[in-house]
């Protein structure tokens, strides 16, 4: 059980400021767990490749993660190959998340860059946290505080507004050199 330790962590929300980075919460840890269990929590930082097929040195919610987080990334990708009328043939997933696969279809309609990463860090959030039912205080708690910790800590320092008028600029510039090639 790791309940002082997490009981100790600042509360997380994914719309919220980051109460720390994650090197800060690895810290943390290092003086509370195992090396066993640190080497453990630090083995898996939410990315995945083509052939990610889980582990027996990452946890039971590190696994999981992997799982949905390929399932998700594929989808997207046949999702966009579509809307642009390509073929992309991608491989069955050995686990189907159909509720999150319903979801990630409004990411179709969603033309904003920026609201679609939101939107998928949401669907990220949520499948974290069905992960806990019942595991309040395991060392899978303490995994998926870290990886809904990257989460928040992405968005620290991005300011919507300026990005806004960077894309939008950079909307005008490439209308811009279209037309003039079009003359």
């Amino acid at each position: 059980m790791h309940c002082f330790l997490i009981a100790s962590l600042p509360d997380l929300q994914p719309d919220a400021a980051a109460p720390m980075t994650v090197e800060e919460f690895d810290l943390i840890c290092k003086e509370e767990l195992s090396s066993e269990k640190f080497a453990a929590l630090t083995a898996f930082d939410g990315t995945v490749s083509p052939d990610f097929r889980g582990s027996d040195t990452l946890s039971e919610l590190y696994n999981a993660y992997g799982k949905f987080e390929l399932y998700l990334r594929n989808r997207i990708a046949k999702r966009r190959a579509d809307k642009a009328g390509e073929q992309l043939e991608l491989p069955d997933p050995p686990e189907y998340f159909g509720e999150y696969d319903f979801a990630a279809s409004a990411l179709a309609n969603t033309t904003d860059p920026a609201e679609r990463e939101m939107i998928v860090d949401k669907l990220r959030w949520n499948f974290i946290e069905e992960q806990l039912l019942c595991k309040e205080f395991s060392f899978d708690a303490i995994c998926a505080y870290r990886l809904k910790l990257a989460i928040v800590n992405k968005y620290r320092h991005r300011k919507l507004e300026p990005g806004r008028k960077n894309f939008d600029a950079a909307l005008e510039r490439l209308s811009q050199n279209n037309f003039r090639q079009e003359q």
